[in-house]
C-alpha cells in the first residue's frame, strides 16, 4: 500500500517521500479502515521540520498524520461496536499514527461512525481540529 513518510526532519520539499508499505495487520481491539481521507495538521508540519523531536520522538520514516475517515474493512475479534462496511472516523492515538495511507489500523475505541451528512474530507477535519476549537 503507498504511504506519505517523513524520511529526515527538515524542510518539508526534502523531507516526505511515498512509500510502499505491508497493509497494517489487525488486533483484537482494532478496526482496519480503508482510508477515504485524511487531513494534515499544524503538528504534522512541526513533526516534518523536527520541532518536537525532544517531546515526541518518532523512528524514521515514518508515516504521517492522525485524522482519517473511510471504511472499515476488517476488525478484531473483541470489536462489537463496528461492522465491516461502517462509515468511520478517527483521530487515531500516537501509537498508530500514520493516516495519509491507504489503510490505517485504529484501536476501535477511538473511531466513531461518520454522520451521514457530511463527506469523508468533512470528517476527516473533524477529530484534531474540532477537538482545538471546541
Amino acid at each position: 500500500m503507498k504511504v506519505l513518510q517523513v524520511i529526515k526532519y527538515g524542510e518539508i520539499k526534502d523531507s516526505l517521500s511515498f512509500n510502499e508499505l505491508i497493509k497494517p495487520a489487525v488486533q483484537a481491539d482494532d478496526v482496519l479502515i480503508e482510508v477515504k481521507a485524511a487531513a494534515i495538521n499544524p503538528i504534522d508540519k512541526s513533526i516534518i521540520l523536527g520541532g518536537l523531536q525532544s517531546i515526541l520522538p518518532i523512528p524514521l520514516p515514518s508515516t504521517l498524520a492522525y485524522d482519517v475517515s473511510g471504511i472499515v474493512v476488517e476488525k478484531g475479534d473483541n470489536v462489537s461496536d463496528l461492522e465491516i462496511g461502517d462509515l468511520v472516523y478517527s483521530r487515531v492515538p500516537q501509537e498508530q499514527m500514520g493516516t495519509v495511507a491507504e489503510y490505517v489500523a485504529v484501536t476501535s475505541a477511538a473511531v466513531s461512525k461518520k454522520p451521514g451528512n457530511i463527506t469523508f474530507e468533512e470528517a476527516a477535519s473533524i477529530p484534531l481540529a474540532g477537538l482545538t476549537a471546541m
